[in-house]
């Protein structure tokens, strides 16, 4: 029976991975990670699948989840840091090399099989419990408290990552709960139940899958697709970070009523300081700014089909325009063709 579970929780992995790669569209550090994701949990279930029917793969098993937790601490520092810092990745390489010698030595993560463990306490399970899951539970709990205290209240796209990383971290932290239950069960045979880690880790899978399914689709992005370049120092309190989580990860030059005012004021700077901002990146019109990647977004579009399921007129919107004929304009200037054009070209 787990067997065609995990089979289908592994045909359901693949249908996400292809949901998130159609399109053809350029992919973010943070979509990289996504899609990182989706594949190790496709992996393990596949992987999980073989293993009910005898096929012994736990080294691939155990490696599959080690990379698959490095890309979801990965999600939540991108989404509360903006990007991955090379310290950061340089301590994920030591971890994984330290479990990859560890698993090659016969670690196994715990599990309960039909009431029976996989294996003892020795001292890698004394350092997988007691040393790397605290750590890694602090550094996500870390990075949503940053996150939690970087979101405005009032910024509907802020809240929406907020509390997407809050239940993707609940879920996370009621993994090691589901563990600790199983062997307490295991151990001292409470309630005459028996144990078995399956029974849980099919339900997690499955929302773990649906959690990356139906995210919000404007995090792929996240601006890292479309970072400013930092070209002097910044010196007039403006954050290149505020700046870029305001406007891309927010996707601020969607909203058809953006405006240099509007968004002087949600960053809580003067106008005069924006545009002198700004002037620091080599950006003199923030219209055009606004328009650059409004185009970006309606050529994403364009690139997925979604065209053959809405009016120009509902892409343009979509995109921010308020008209097709603003879009048009925008578009013909810096496509030097129109939009007729390129979607004949694609």
């Amino acid at each position: 029976m787990y067997g065609y579970i995990y089979f289908a929780l592994a045909m359901l992995g693949i249908f996400s991975i292809f949901e998130n790669i159609k399109g053809n569209q350029q992919l973010s550090f943070f979509k990289i990670n996504i899609l990182l994701l989706l594949f190790f949990t496709f992996l393990g279930a596949f992987l999980f699948f073989l293993d009910e029917i005898g096929i012994d793969l736990r080294r691939i098993i155990n490696m599959s989840r080690l990379l698959g937790n490095m890309a979801l601490v990965n999600i939540f520092y991108i989404v509360a840091n903006k990007k991955i810092s090379k310290p950061v990745l340089f301590i994920e390489c030591i971890i994984i090399g330290i479990y990859s010698i560890m698993i090659y030595n016969g670690f196994n993560f715990l599990s309960v099989k039909g009431g029976v463990a996989n294996g003892g306490f020795d001292r890698f399970q004394k350092i997988h419990l007691l040393v790397s899951n605290p750590l890694l539970l602090t550094f996500m709990i870390y990075n949503v408290v940053k996150i939690f205290k970087n979101t405005d209240p009032q910024n509907i796209y802020q809240v929406k990552i907020r509390n997407w990383t809050f239940f993707l971290l609940a879920l996370i932290i009621f993994i090691p709960i589901i563990v600790v239950i199983n062997f307490t069960l295991f151990k001292y045979k409470v309630f005459s139940l028996q144990a078995d880690t399956r029974i849980q880790y099919i339900p997690i899978y499955l929302i773990l899958l649906l959690f990356v399914l139906f995210r919000p689709k404007f995090m792929d992005e996240s601006g890292f697709s479309y970072s400013l370049k930092l070209s002097a120092p910044i010196k007039l309190g403006i954050s290149l970070s505020d700046f870029e989580f305001l406007f891309y990860s927010n996707h601020y030059f969607l909203q058809s009523n953006a405006s240099l005012d509007d968004f002087a004021l949600k960053l809580n700077h003067t106008k005069t300081e924006v545009l002198a901002f700004l002037k620091t990146q080599k950006i003199d019109n923030f219209t055009e700014l606004l328009n650059r990647n409004r185009v970006k977004y309606f050529k994403e579009l364009l690139q997925s089909n979604k065209q053959e399921s809405f009016t120009i007129e509902a892409l343009s919107e979509m995109a921010g325009f308020n008209n097709r004929q603003s879009m048009y304009n925008a578009f013909k200037k810096l496509e030097g063709r129109s939009p007729s054009d390129y979607i004949n070209k694609i």
